[in-house]
């Protein structure tokens, strides 16, 4: 199980990610889909 509550990052003075959570359950399959500059590896590398 990953279990992620509240997440925030910041680069300098740039709040990147903003309260971000994400429950995912021992073998559910996940996909994070958006456009560029959403987050998305920004979110798998905090994780």
């Amino acid at each position: 199980m990953l279990s992620v509550n509240n997440l925030n990052v910041y680069y300098g003075g740039i709040h990147a990610l903003k309260g971000v959570s994400l429950n995912v359950e021992q073998g559910q399959i996940v996909s994070i889909i958006g456009s560029n500059g959403a987050g998305k590896s920004t979110l798998i590398n905090s994780i």
